[in-house]
């Protein structure tokens, strides 16, 4: 469960967000190679549009389609995120009084 807290030290907010210690490597199988990467099998070059999830926003040359080449600048979004948009955001109260809405 993602978390924002208020670090008194630093006097600023944190984002605790224990899921984005999990990545892909964890889930590796030891004693299997890995190939290579390279520009070739960049999932975020030209022409891989179909390996990233759907675009948030484009800059596009002319008029092409969205999730096809021809973009000059292309957002994507983090398959990784520490917060999202789409969580229900939890509220609680710290201290001597707890408000509720």
């Amino acid at each position: 469960m993602r978390e924002l807290r208020f670090d008194p030290l630093r006097n600023r907010w944190v984002i605790v967000s224990p899921e984005r210690a999990r990545r892909p490597s964890d889930y590796l199988i030891e004693g299997r190679s890995q190939p290579a990467r390279d520009a070739v099998a960049c999932p975020f070059c030209r022409g891989h549009e179909a390996r990233t999830p759907p675009e948030i926003y484009a800059i596009r040359d002319g008029q092409s389609a969205p999730n096809t080449p021809g973009w000059r600048v292309r957002v994507v979004p983090n398959k990784f995120p520490a917060l999202r948009i789409e969580d229900e955001a939890i509220r609680f109260g710290v201290g001597i009084s707890t408000i509720s809405t």
